[in-house]
Order: structure tokens, then C-alpha cells, then sequence
């Protein structure tokens, strides 16, 4: 046994590390080569891109704010006629890269304005704007601009935000009315000057009401039967600014100011995001392996009880929609359904679909349940089989807990992958970039059919304005390379933690055998598992790369094709709602991919556990899952089942504890807005919990592989733990004839033989 193998070499089983070979070299090469052209790519766009594009805004005279000579003392960038910009360039929003070409007009600017001010305006850009009076800049309109709104800087930008603080408002009585002696003699005894609200006085959104008046003191408030409050806001708008002009800035700067709200209340809490969101994510699932431990069989049961019950309310449900209920009294649930989701109307629906539809529905749903009850009936021994499984990988944990911990680091390199992603994405983006006299020249050429280009571009015609701005097609090829490489490698990353953690798991199994009683127990300890996952590590990494990157290229093309299939989708929503046959053929096409994505990856993970087991390449791996498939498809459909439906129990239940336990410490320290520092933990703790399932779906798959490989391999088990035997039916006293050995561990031969029983091949009890 060499220093990285973990597994003695007597175990016939598992493969050591000392005769396992490179496997898939053939699919290495390929990769390795794909790596050097995205690494070209990498260096073409990193020397025709250009950073100052991604470092620094730019002005209208395609100026660098706080970076190029003339602008270099004023940072940030203002945008002063957004409005307009967002209406004209709209179409942009409608195309693929379409948004990175987005150019409006532009000023740097020392600090962004904070607020308008009608007695001490400020006027930005102009003849005296910093090279407004240049050669290049003489085609370029040099207006001046005064902020009719305020702004809030982000990332050197000054955005406009919207100002939610009411001004000039005023308390109104309606009655009594304006003219009635009670409220004269108000003005009369000096008390109060009576208002009416006419002319300069009057209510703009209902001028008619000319007898209300204004309340200005507490004996006035006092006379007043009906009081409201009116409540003013003003708005500044630009010459020549209407309604229309202002929606889509209204929009951005509502989206800017919820998305300055959200990030001043996380930033705000980063120690509760940070202990609910990291922290408490792996406590919580330390007490869920807990509750495996204790109570497997319990948790599983009512697991496969909740799931008969959702797909009985469904059954319900549809029934109700089909008519079926008629003469049965169903307010109770209705009632239920309106009090529990008031906003979502489930048996009253406007433009709903007819009842036909819903009754074949019911007949599947029906004919779901039934088949669901008698699949559990008939699977009892292999529920039995799984609560065993589920109960040995929660010792997996106890004995290894930083296996627990080892899908951060995939998570670590795939945020590095994803941060090189984008880096090498925005050069290549920027290395054809458009400038604002580009746009605007463009804008000119079509200035007699410019509303029906941004029409047409809203359509879905053919006009696509961008084309005279780029080469195209240099760019496109670029970035293709670019996205299909990270694709590969996140699937890349993803498998090589996928097939590590099952090496761990099928070391920790294989390292079980008799003692002197001729119990089966653990023969290692690995304190904590450093040590043997980072082995299984290198394992993976040096020797069964190119089967990672075989499998992961499979999934990578299923990938793109889905994505080819989701665009081409979106881009013909409109024909497909005129043409059926084609919004027949998009549908069925989703759907056959989506199915063969699944089956894909299904084969793909069962054979990544072979390969950690046996060394194999990776089509052998392939076919070995086949075959497991078909001799246990009883056994492999449970076991998938209740990994499932414990995964998504463990995923939901993770991150609502832990978003809870954040809102609630959060407002008990009255910080502002606690929904969005919950919200964040949510989603983070999310992400770990459903990498802690990972790990339990991937050890329920290798024990399961490793046990019946025992099983069929040894005909009698030699590493299965005694509980795991118990759970499995298996009675060693009953069943083996004990060998004495002289000097040695007693060796067991197995004595019955094999039938097949519940769809699976299975061992006969005696």
C-alpha cells in the first residue's frame, strides 16, 4: 500500500491506487487542447479588449471618467437625459449581447448630484465641459443639463433613485364646509386664517371641491367632523420631458432604489447573513444526521406518507376543477385554500383551462396514486434496504465529517470559474465596443423610421439596428468558445467532487472486516477524514481526469442544446402563439430534452461511482450502471426516492430555519428592512444545505453499489457492517459456515444461493 492509497490491495473490489492507470487519455487530450484555445481566446480579448471599459464609466466623447487627462478629476458618472436614452436605445433590450452596446449620454462629473434645488441650480455639460470644443466632438450635441432628480452613487455611477418623502403636504376638513359661520368665526377670533381650497389653494386632482379648507391649528382641528390628509409630491421634470419620456427612468430608478435598499439592509447585517448563512447551515445538518441516525425509519415513512398526501390533495384538487365533486360540499376546502393563500385564486382562476383538460388530468393523477400505493406495498424489502442505507451514511459522516465540508471547495473553484468568466467575457465584449457617436450616428441614419425600428425591433422583425455597429460574427465565435469552456469546466468541477466524495465513501465501506469474533466492523480511523479525501482527491485528479471530462463533455452538449432550444423559444413566443404546430414541435422538443438531460446525468453519476470504485474508463463505467439498472431497478428506483424526498426535506428546511432565526435577530436589533438580510441567508444557507445533500444522495448511490457488489462478488458479505446486514435480511449465523484459520481471522463460506424476488436479484432467506 502506497502513501496515498487508503484501501488495502487484498480487497478485490475496490481498486488500489497502485494498479489503477489513466483512463479516457483520448478525452484528456481533447480537453487539455480546448483549454489552450480558451486560453487564446483569453489573450486575443485581453489585447484587443479594453479594461478601462470595465475599470472606468465613459462620457459621450468616449472620455474615461477620472482616468483620461481632461476628465481625470471627476470620477463618477452622470447620466442627465436617461429618459430619453432608455426610449430611443430600447431596442437593445429585445437582442442577445444587445444591452453591452447600451450607450446614454454621458458626463463625468466630481460628485453625484444628491438633490435639486430650484434656488441654487446647477448646470452640467455645455461648451465648457472638459473637450466639448475638440475636432472629434464637433458632430456631437453639447447641451446643458440642469438634475431635476436626485442620484445615489454605484460603482461610479450616479443613478437616479426615487424620493419617497412627501412635500407640501396638508390636513383638509371637508366638513363643515368652508363658508359655515362655525369655521368663520375661526378667522374672526384670530385662530386661524380659513383656506378654501380655490385658487392657489385648490386640490389639483379635484379642483371642483371648493369647500374644504385647510386645518392650521387645534382649535380648527377640534370644529372639524371630516379631516383627511392631502399629500403632495412634487416632480421636476426637463424641458420637454413628458409622461411618456419618464416611464422607463421611473422604472430603472425604482429598480436602482429597491436594489439600494436590499444592499444597505445586508451589508447592514453581514454578521447575521454571515452565522445564519454559513455557519448555521452545517449545525442544522449535523442534527439532521443526528435524526437519521436515531430515527430513519420513522423519517422515511412519514417522508412517503407526506408525498401520498400531495398527490392525493392534487388528486382532490384536480376533481374539484373537473366538475367531479358535484353534490359534494367542498366550501371547507376552498375556504381553507382562500385563507391560507388569499392571493392566489386556486379554484377560481380567470382564463383558465377547460374541464376537459382537468378530468384527463384527474385520471392520470389517479392512476399516479394507485400505482404509487401498490409500488409501496410491493417495495417494502426495499424500503426496508434504503432506511438501512440512509441510517449507514450517517455513520459515513460520524467517521468522516470533512466530507461534509469537501463540496465547498468545488463550490470555491466554481466561483473562481465563474469570476474568469466574466472577466474574459466583458474583454471580449469590449473588444468591439461602441461608442456614443457611433450610436448616435446610427440613430441619425434612421432618424425618419426611428420609431419604427425600435417597433419592429419589439416585434420580432428582422431590423436589427446592431449590425452596422459590429463585426458579429468575431465576437459571437469568441464568446461561444468562451461559454462552452465554462460550461465544461463547471461541469468538470461538479464531477470530480461528484466522484471524490463516492471514493471516500467506497474507501470508508471497503475498510470494514471481520475480527476475531467474526463481527464486521471498521478497521481505520482517519480523524476527521482529512486525510483520505484528500487522497481520494488526487486519486480522482491524476488518474481519472479524462473520465471526468468524458462525462462532463457529454453533459456540457446535452446542455447547449438545451439552451439553443430555451433561446429559440423566447425569440418565437409570439409566431408560436399564432402557428400550433410550431408551438407544438418547441414544446415536445423541450420536453424530449429535458428527459434525455436527466437520463444523462443519472447514467453519468452511477458511472462516476464505478469509476471511483473500480478504476474503470468511462464507458465501462456506463454499461456497468446499465447493467445495475437492470438487475435492481426495484432497489435503485427506492433508493433515489427517498434520497429525494429527504433532500428536499433537508434543502427547505435548512435555510427557512435559518432565514427565520435571521429576520428575528435581525429586527430584534431593530435594524432596517429584516426581510432582505433573511432573504440572503435564505438563498446562501440554501446553496450549502443543498451541498450537504449532495454528499447524502451520493453516499446513499456508493453504498448501495459497494454493498450488493459485496454481495455479488463474495456471494457472502465481507465488508458489510452487521447493522447494514440486519437491514439487508441477512442472518450470518443462519446462513455462513465458519472456516477456523490457524493463526489467522475466521473466514466465512457462503452456503445458499440466489433468486430473484420484488424485481431484484436478490439473496434467499433461509
Amino acid at each position: 500500500m502506497t502513501c496515498c492509497d487508503v484501501v488495502n490491495e487484498d480487497v478485490k473490489i475496490f481498486k488500489p491506487l497502485s494498479k489503477r492507470w489513466c483512463t479516457d487519455i483520448v478525452c484528456l487530450l481533447i480537453f487539455l487542447i480546448y483549454l489552450v484555445g480558451m486560453i487564446a481566446v483569453g489573450v486575443f480579448s485581453l489585447m484587443n479588449g479594453n479594461i478601462n471599459y470595465i475599470q472606468y464609466p465613459t462620457d459621450y466623447l468616449n472620455q474615461f471618467c477620472g482616468h483620461s487627462p481632461n476628465v481625470r478629476d471627476k470620477p463618477k458618472a452622470f447620466y442627465p437625459r436617461l429618459d430619453e436614452d432608455l426610449k430611443q436605445q430600447q431596442f437593445l433590450l429585445y437582442t442577445g449581447f444587445g444591452l453591452l452596446q447600451f450607450q446614454p449620454y454621458t458626463l463625468c462629473v466630481e460628485e453625484c448630484p444628491v438633490s435639486f434645488s430650484l434656488a441654487n441650480p446647477t448646470e452640467y455639460g455645455g461648451l465648457s465641459y472638459p473637450g466639448a470644443n475638440s475636432t472629434e466632438a464637433a458632430s456631437l450635441p453639447h447641451n446643458s443639463f440642469y438634475v431635476p432628480y436626485a442620484t445615489q452613487e454605484l460603482f461610479s455611477r450616479c443613478l437616479p433613485v426615487i424620493d419617497n418623502q412627501p412635500e407640501l403636504d396638508r390636513q383638509l376638513c371637508a366638513k363643515p364646509g368652508c363658508s359655515d359661520p362655525r369655521v368663520r368665526q375661526l378667522e374672526t377670533d384670530g385662530i386661524q386664517e380659513i383656506n378654501c381650497t380655490v385658487g392657489a389653494d385648490q386640490i389639483d386632482s379635484t379642483p371642483e371641491v371648493t369647500q374644504a379648507w385647510v386645518v392650521d391649528s387645534e382649535a380648527g382641528k377640534a370644529l372639524c367632523e371630516f379631516e383627511v390628509k392631502e399629500v403632495n409630491k412634487q416632480t421636476f421634470l426637463p424641458p420637454g420631458a413628458t409622461a411618456e419620456t419618464r416611464t422607463h427612468e421611473r422604472q430603472f430608478a425604482e429598480f436602482i432604489t429597491l436594489s439600494f435598499t436590499v444592499l444597505t439592509s445586508v451589508t447592514d447585517s453581514w454578521l447575521q447573513v454571515a452565522v445564519m448563512g454559513i455557519a448555521a447551515p452545517f449545525a442544522f445538518a449535523f442534527v439532521w444526521f443526528v435524526l437519521l441516525f436515531l430515527f430513519a425509519g420513522l423519517i422515511i415513512v412519514l417522508a412517503l406518507l407526506l408525498f401520498l398526501a400531495i398527490l392525493v390533495a392534487l388528486c382532490i384538487y384536480l376533481y374539484i376543477k373537473a366538475g367531479w365533486t358535484a353534490g359534494v360540499d367542498t366550501s371547507a376546502i376552498t375556504n381553507l385554500t382562500a385563507t391560507l393563500l388569499p392571493t392566489v385564486p386556486l379554484f377560481d382562476t380567470p382564463g383558465d383551462i377547460s374541464q376537459t383538460w382537468y378530468a384527463v388530468f384527474a385520471i392520470i393523477a389517479t392512476i399516479v396514486v394507485v400505482v404509487y400505493i401498490i409500488l409501496i406495498l410491493l417495495w417494502r424489502t426495499q424500503i426496508v434496504r434504503a432506511i438501512a442505507i440512509v441510517k449507514e451514511t450517517t455513520k459515513v459522516f460520524r467517521s468522516i465529517p470533512f466530507i461534509v465540508v469537501w463540496p465547498m471547495v468545488g463550490l470555491a473553484f466554481s466561483a473562481a470559474v465563474l469570476v474568469y468568466a466574466v472577466a474574459i467575457g466583458s474583454y471580449i465584449a469590449t473588444s468591439n465596443r461602441n461608442t456614443f457617436a457611433e450610436m448616435t450616428a446610427l440613430l441619425n441614419n434612421t432618424v425618419t423610421g426611428a420609431a419604427g425600428v425600435v417597433t419592429d425591433a419589439i416585434t420580432g422583425s428582422i431590423t436589427d439596428p446592431l449590425s452596422s455597429l459590429d463585426s458579429g460574427a468575431r465576437m459571437a465565435v469568441l464568446m461561444s468558445v468562451h461559454v462552452v469552456g465554462i460550461i465544461w469546466a463547471l461541469f468538470i468541477t461538479a464531477a470530480a467532487v461528484y466522484t471524490t466524495l463516492a471514493r471516500t465513501v467506497a474507501v470508508w465501506f471497503f475498510s470494514h472486516g471481520p475480527n476475531e469474533q467474526g463481527k464486521v466492523v471498521l478497521k481505520a480511523w482517519w480523524w476527521c477524514g482529512f486525510r483520505v479525501v484528500f487522497s481520494c482527491a488526487w486519486c480522482i485528479f491524476f488518474k481519472h481526469l479524462g473520465s471526468i471530462a468524458f462525462g462532463a463533455a457529454i453533459m456540457t452538449v446535452v446542455k447547449i442544446i438545451k439552451i439553443v432550444l430555451e433561446g429559440f423559444n423566447y425569440y418565437t413566443k409570439d409566431l408560436q402563439d399564432s402557428n400550433f404546430l410550431l408551438k407544438l414541435i418547441v414544446q415536445c422538443s423541450r420536453c424530449c430534452v429535458w428527459c434525455l438531460e436527466r437520463t444523462i446525468q443519472f447514467i453519468t453519476y452511477f458511472g462516476f461511482v464505478f469509476v471511483a470504485i473500480e478504476g474503470t474508463s468511462f464507458c465501462s463505467a456506463c454499461w456497468k450502471t446499465m447493467g445495475l439498472w437492470v438487475r435492481y431497478p426495484a432497489q435503485i428506483a427506492v433508493n433515489k426516492m427517498v434520497a429525494h424526498l429527504l433532500s428536499v426535506v433537508i434543502s427547505l428546511s435548512i435555510p427557512t430555519f435559518c432565514g427565520l432565526i435571521t429576520w428575528v435577530w435581525c429586527d430584534a436589533d431593530n435594524r432596517q428592512q429584516p426581510f432582505w438580510p433573511a432573504i440572503v441567508t435564505w438563498v446562501v444557507s440554501f446553496f450549502i444545505a443543498s451541498s450537504v445533500t449532495d454528499v447524502f444522495r451520493c453516499a446513499i448511490d456508493t453504498l448501495f453499489i459497494c454493498a450488493f457488489k459485496d454481495l455479488e462478488d463474495n456471494g457472502t458479505p465481507n465488508y458489510m457492517s452487521e447493522a447494514l446486514q440486519e437491514g439487508f435480511g441477512i442472518d450470518r449465523r443462519q446462513r455462513l459456515d465458519t472456516i477456523a484459520v490457524p493463526g489467522g481471522a475466521p473466514v466465512y463460506k457462503a452456503s445458499t444461493t440466489t433468486t430473484p424476488h420484488g424485481g431484484d436479484t436478490e439473496l434467499a432467506r433461509p
